[in-house]
């Protein structure tokens, strides 16, 4: 957003010192030391640092963020969710944006490549027909009838629609962190609506902290993190 007079060196130190204080922040959450909001640190860490380096509707996803990390310490869940709604609309936003750029330069590509596209689309949306269908029938009705539950099915479609967006960038590190969020509200959900899980803080948390780290790195378009997928 901010970062147009920077050098590209200068954003790839400030994206390097931004994830080294992430993981520093993510692992202080895990200690048992009583810190107010600490739960919020890591992502107040990206959404800062991402002013100067990811385009503004990643910026914007990460400070929602943030404020979702917030309102789930001050323990206001509708808030929340809200948070966390807009999040993945501005990540939709970013997504969609980016996925008609690369359409617009692969519109030479053969009729092979438009078939394995087209198949790869329809998987796609079939998984996220399934993952949006089990939300309905197995989390929401554990939730309190009326604007909870209302909320839970509308967060349950933009999760998913964020997921298919993210898979539809062909890009690994945008589908493993879109895919790490997406579980950390799964078993958020399944442990508040239907049953507790042993070690829920774990199970949240850590998918959640990675899923959001990668996707900080992969839209920050650093060139040292070309070069490592490049290896993969």
């Amino acid at each position: 957003m901010f970062g147009g007079n920077i050098t590209e060196d200068r954003k790839t130190k400030m994206a390097v010192v931004a994830a080294s204080v992430f993981t520093v922040l993510a692992l202080l959450y895990f200690i048992p030391v009583r810190i107010p909001y600490k739960i919020s640190f890591p992502l107040w860490t990206l959404a800062a640092f991402s002013l100067w380096r990811l385009p503004w509707p990643m910026s914007f996803a990460m400070f929602a963020s943030a404020l979702g990390d917030l309102a789930g310490a001050s323990g206001n869940f509708i808030v929340q969710m809200e948070c966390f709604a807009a999040a993945h609309l501005f990540m939709i936003i970013f997504f969609v944006r980016r996925y008609i750029w690369r359409s617009r330069n692969a519109s030479s590509q053969g009729k092979a490549r438009k078939s394995r596209r087209t198949a790869y689309l329809v998987l796609v949306a079939l998984l996220i027909v399934i993952l949006v269908s089990f939300a309905i029938a197995e989390i929401a009705p554990g939730a309190p009838a009326g604007p909870v539950r209302s909320g839970v099915i509308f967060y349950a479609i933009v999760i998913s629609m964020m997921l298919f967006m993210a898979l539809m960038q062909r890009s690994r590190m945008y589908a493993v962190g879109a895919c790490l969020f997406v579980f950390s509200d799964l078993v958020l959900a399944w442990n508040r609506f239907v049953e507790p899980l042993q070690a829920e803080k774990y199970l949240i948390m850590c998918p959640y902290y990675l899923g959001q780290l990668l996707l900080f790195l992969r839209a920050a378009r650093l060139k040292v993190v070309y070069d490592v997928l490049k290896r993969v």
